[in-house]
């Protein structure tokens, strides 16, 4: 079977499988892309550092160790824009360690300063994520429920006795 760009797949499930790795892999890098001009404009520099860049795809790839070495993963660490929200989560705390602590420098400890601030962020970025999904799926769930019960509240002031005696506290 020859379908689009030139290639030939044996079987149907091959083509599908290769159009979602495909269109994944094009949501992987709009993200990857957002994320690293959001780090250029935190740290007002013009180029991300090799280092710098390397440090943030191996924190995506994730890592296992095995006999004393390290194994690059694809895929199983967290995704950019988990990244990105943890950054965002972590931007004050970043510009405030520019100014303060490492009085203005844009070089690649400081900036590998800032990754380690918001690594510290991303379990709150994850959870704030998973509560966004919650309430979403809460929402689609009860958007088919077009019965609301309204009860209307009355206020009825609290009538006033001029003569109150001790045995009507009793």
């Amino acid at each position: 079977m020859i379908l689009e760009n030139k290639r030939y797949y044996h079987k149907e499930y091959c083509y599908e499988r290769f159009k979602k790795e495909q269109e994944a892999t094009r949501i992987e890098n709009e993200q990857w892309d957002d994320l690293y001009q959001y780090v250029i404009k935190l740290h007002d520099i013009v180029v991300l550092p090799k280092g710098n860049i390397t440090r943030l795809k191996d924190l995506r790839a994730g890592f296992d160790t095995r006999g004393n070495k390290r194994e690059r993963k694809w895929r199983s660490g967290p995704d950019y824009g988990l990244i990105l929200d943890a950054y965002k989560l972590a931007e004050g705390s970043v510009k405030w360690c520019i100014t303060n602590k490492l009085k203005g420098e844009n070089d690649t400890r400081a900036i590998n300063y800032g990754i380690s601030i918001m690594i510290n962020k991303l379990n709150e970025a994850f959870a704030k994520r998973k509560s966004k999904i919650r309430q979403q799926e809460y929402i689609d769930i009860n958007k088919d429920n077009d019965t609301y019960e309204v009860e209307e509240i009355a206020y009825k002031p609290k009538i006033h006795q001029i003569n109150n005696s001790i045995s009507d506290f009793l």
